[in-house]
């Protein structure tokens, strides 16, 4: 088995660190991004499979902002409809009735 070649990235605003992995794979080179495990390609030569774990991480990254932006106004919005309002009510209830441990 090749070497697997590895190098470090941080997404500005993310705060994680992705490491992208290539590796020769007979007459051609695949690449991969642990940490995003549905990023992965195969191509001819070590600079194509580096372009590409490239641009796709930049689309996967922007995918899933994209979810997380939907995901905060959808929550936001339950708030304001009062959506929650039961759980906050549990929860003070519990607090009240001594259920709640100091952490």
């Amino acid at each position: 088995m090749e070497k697997v070649f590895t190098a470090e990235t941080q997404k500005q605003g993310v705060g994680e660190t992705y490491t992208f992995h290539i590796q020769k794979n007979g007459e051609g080179w695949i690449g991969w991004i642990l940490e995003l495990p549905e990023v992965n390609v195969e191509k001819d030569t070590r600079e194509e499979v580096l372009k590409t774990l490239t641009i796709e991480f930049e689309k996967t990254l922007k995918v899933y902002e994209e979810q997380a932006a939907a995901w905060d106004k959808q929550f936001e919005e339950d708030v304001k409809a009062g959506k929650l309002d039961r759980f906050a009510e549990e929860a003070l209830a519990d607090f009240q009735a001594g259920k709640c441990e100091e952490i």
